[in-house]
């Protein structure tokens, strides 16, 4: 992503802290909102529509649960953001809609070719402070990557809770000194990660392996802290 973010003139260096994000980008109007900002990376939610109900089709869309309709499909989704230069996460609520797409990735690519990484990401863990009505995709962690292994390009991105740091950094550490092409993401949720625990991780780690999706204030405090040292 890094890579592509720099080849784009989004960014001067191969640094995971000067790329910016865009959540939910769903509906129409929000995805056309992230489309006329300044962020690099949009984010978005892949389900099935009506999953879950007697009127389940085999149509993904984009919706973030637990809402199971949306104004827009990842069809359209996909066509919208690719005549742009913005970098693509794809988030996905439902086991049962990876299959439909990365069916219909590999169609966009052969009709007018995917000239950007693909970020493919799912919950296969309850994670901390997660609402109940988001749940890990259905299935186990070797079917949602066996599904995965069958598309072209795509990234595996370890998302990380920013206060779980500390706890677990010998084995996050270990991780990422297995191979440049790991990459680790500090997502903030609930709680506020400080200053501190965000230069601790940028202090050991290179630039390139992490990326920083954390809110305002706490982001810009970060970065100048960050620059100083």
């Amino acid at each position: 992503m890094l890579d592509f973010l720099v080849q784009s003139g989004e960014i001067s260096e191969q640094d995971g802290l000067l790329a910016t994000w865009f959540h939910r980008a769903n509906s129409k109007e929000q995805m056309n909102m992230a489309l006329a900002s300044d962020v690099m990376i949009l984010e978005a939610d892949v389900t099935l529509e009506g999953y879950g109900t007697p009127d389940q089709n085999p149509v993904p869309i984009m919706a973030h649960p637990p809402d199971v309709y949306s104004d827009n499909t990842l069809d359209q989704w996909l066509d919208a953001v690719l005549d742009s230069r913005k970098g693509i996460k794809l988030d996905f609520k439902a086991l049962d809609s990876v299959g439909f797409s990365l069916d219909l990735l590999k169609q966009k690519n052969s009709s007018r070719g995917i000239n950007r990484p693909v970020w493919l990401n799912a919950d296969i863990l309850r994670g901390p402070n997660v609402p109940n009505f988001v749940s890990p995709v259905n299935g186990t962690r070797s079917e949602f990557l066996e599904l995965k292994s069958e598309i072209i390009l795509f990234i595996l991105s370890l998302f990380v809770h920013a206060l779980l740091v500390h706890r677990g950094w010998q084995h996050i550490s270990w991780l990422l000194n297995q191979s440049p092409r790991f990459s680790l993401t500090l997502w903030q949720g609930s709680d506020h990660p400080t200053v501190r625990d965000l230069l601790f991780v940028r202090d050991n780690t290179q630039p390139a392996q992490v990326y920083y999706d954390i809110y305002e204030p706490t982001l810009t405090a970060f970065k100048e802290a960050a620059s100083k040292e």
